[in-house]
């Protein structure tokens, strides 16, 4: 075992995940690198970080959605890198459904991937990773807002992992940390207008949208802030300011 620090990042292969893995590989963590149904993406990005920085990044594909999976992910970096430092649960799902049109089946693996999966990546994770570990979730301005009527499991399930990571940072304290970051408007979703991404900056007081690199930046300072647990850092611009509730 080298005496590199170890990151393993779930939903690492796309989008937001992506930046993340670039980020602690730039930061020279050997990572491993989740995905669950972006093969492609996950060996691309893993061949372009072991060129740019020399470290290790190994693949793991698992359904967050299977029971199993987070316990097997995280044997997984233990058995191929040795260690594990840092845990940052970015895996997510979000449709965007009418409250009429909401399934049992969208529910329930919206709760799969959203709440139940970080909750045992959290509990494997514990129980092997090194003191001192970090873990950090990705939660969303929308656990913030008074309503979100087209995405309500996304919002529902996010809004418990806000409570989810407060009461695992003291299950797990004081040997290891866990925090959050809830990002606004980084990455629009795909198939978002620019009309309806218009509409959405008109409550955020920074008047524009973020970048990866917003995000990127405040896990850096979770990674290293050793006097932070169990906190959110919502990294939104300020929109939750405009669409918190106000007095009564």
């Amino acid at each position: 075992m080298s005496g590199r620090r170890v990151a393993l990042v779930t939903g690492g292969a796309r989008r937001l995940g992506a930046e993340i893995v670039r980020r602690l590989a730039a930061r020279d963590f050997d990572v491993l690198l989740h995905h669950g149904h972006s093969p492609r993406e996950a060996e691309a990005l893993a061949t372009e970080l072991r060129a740019a920085h020399g470290g290790r990044v190994d693949i793991v594909q698992a359904d967050l959605a299977d029971p199993h999976a987070p316990a097997q992910i995280v044997h997984a970096a233990i058995e191929r890198l040795g260690a594990l430092d840092v845990v940052v649960s970015s895996a997510s799902v979000m449709h965007a459904r009418a409250f009429a049109e909401v399934t049992a089946e969208e529910w329930q693996r919206t709760e799969a991937v959203n709440l139940r999966a970080p909750f045992f990546l959290m509990q494997a994770a514990a129980a092997a990773m090194r003191d001192g570990g970090v873990i950090i979730q990705l939660s969303d301005h929308l656990a913030t807002e008074t309503g979100s009527g087209q995405l309500i499991p996304h919002a529902v399930t996010k809004s418990a992992l806000t409570q989810l990571i407060r009461t695992v940072a003291v299950a797990v304290a004081p040997r290891l940390r866990v925090n959050g970051v809830a990002p606004g408007l980084v990455l629009a979703p795909d198939g978002m207008s620019e009309a309806a991404i218009g509409r959405f900056l008109r409550d955020v007081p920074l008047a524009q949208s973020g970048t990866p690199q917003a995000i990127t930046r405040a896990i850096d300072y979770l990674i290293d802030a050793d006097y932070v647990t169990g906190e959110i850092l919502t990294v939104d611009g300020g929109r939750h300011l405009r669409r918190s509730p106000g007095p009564a």
